[in-house]
């Protein structure tokens, strides 16, 4: 049986998620600014990474908190 997570571990995921997305969009709106890019595809696209990137520090922490007694 899995775990339930807190109010305030999820919270913590959330600022993880909001972090990782600034810093993925700060850098794809330079690059796309720089080279003529749509602003609305460097933010999706920063959104994608960042979600990617949250999920699999999520299961890589989750999974292996899950894995001990």
């Amino acid at each position: 049986m899995r775990r339930q997570t807190t109010i305030g571990q999820e919270l913590l995921w959330l600022l993880i998620f909001l972090g990782v997305f600034a810093a993925a969009a700060a850098l794809l709106l330079t690059y796309a600014s720089s080279h003529r890019f749509n602003d609305r595809i460097a933010i999706a696209l920063a959104a994608i990474a960042a979600g990617v990137l949250t999920i699999a520090l999520r299961a890589r922490f989750l999974g292996s908190n899950a894995r001990r007694p």
